[in-house]
């Protein structure tokens, strides 16, 4: 292919890509969400929560605890067509150097293989040194039991994730102070034929929205446990003359 062609080539793609995020945008407006396309260049189009992939661009998510999703293209190979996957984006200040943490939900089956789901659950695995560089940079483990808890014990997520076949994989993502949600890619099958869907229905955005909410308020718990210990800590306590008896009041008694 000449020069001109391959420049021609790469623009009507970068047309397609394009319009693959603003299908996107479209369809989650009509399941009533407030969102628009960002500019391109921005620095948050580096969060992929450790998949592989090209970003094509943000959306910008409003009244959510998702504030951004990053699409992903994962390139075509010998035996696969190209794949895309959404990756979720929720800011976190709580969010630690020095190696990330991996949630993922696992389906548990009555049957080895092929058999029916019965159940659904959560394992969290830390990958790095927690090596800190200051005091206020470690990593709270309480923090990493209690999104465990919290998620397994929300028996409405975990029917909602059965029923809709999901698997989800959840990675703190340091370099920027967030968490990122994927689950799973999705396949367009070219320019001119109909595309399988590409966005998530309401159903599955509203679970995306409750791991969310635990990613953030699992902190908001342990923080207001923290402040009611210092408080009752600092509580003043009652001084030697108050704990000993009014000794006129006696006299006078007897």
């Amino acid at each position: 292919m000449s020069l001109f062609g391959r420049i021609i080539d790469r623009i009507l793609v970068g047309r397609f890509k394009d319009k693959t995020r603003h299908r996107l945008c479209t369809h989650l407006r009509t399941i009533g969400l407030n969102v628009q396309v960002s500019e391109r260049g921005l620095h948050e189009e580096g969060i992929s929560g450790g998949l592989i992939g090209t970003s094509l661009g943000l959306l910008e998510v409003h009244e959510s605890p998702i504030q951004w999703i990053n699409m992903l293209e994962h390139p075509a190979s010998r035996y696969a067509s190209t794949t895309f996957t959404n990756v979720y984006v929720v800011p976190d200040h709580r969010v630690r150097s020095g190696g990330y943490l991996e949630l993922r939900s696992t389906r548990q089956r009555n049957a080895s293989v092929y058999g029916r789901v019965i159940d659904l659950y959560w394992t969290a695995n830390f990958v790095g040194t927690r090596v800190i560089a200051a005091p206020n940079e470690e990593w709270d483990e309480d923090m990493e039991e209690n999104l465990l808890d919290r998620l397994n014990n929300d028996t409405p997520l975990k029917e909602s994730l059965i029923r809709l076949n999901e698997d989800i994989m959840v990675r703190s993502v340091p370099n920027f102070w967030c968490w990122a949600i994927s689950s799973g890619s999705y396949q367009e099958s070219g320019l001119g034929q109909e595309s399988r869907r590409t966005a998530p229905s309401r159903e599955q955005w509203e679970c995306y929205e409750m791991i969310a909410r635990h990613l953030l308020e699992s902190g908001q718990e342990r923080q207001g446990l923290e402040d009611a210990e210092v408080e009752k800590e600092t509580e003043p306590e009652p001084s030697e003359d108050e704990n000993q008896p009014d000794s006129e009041s006696t006299d006078h008694s007897d």
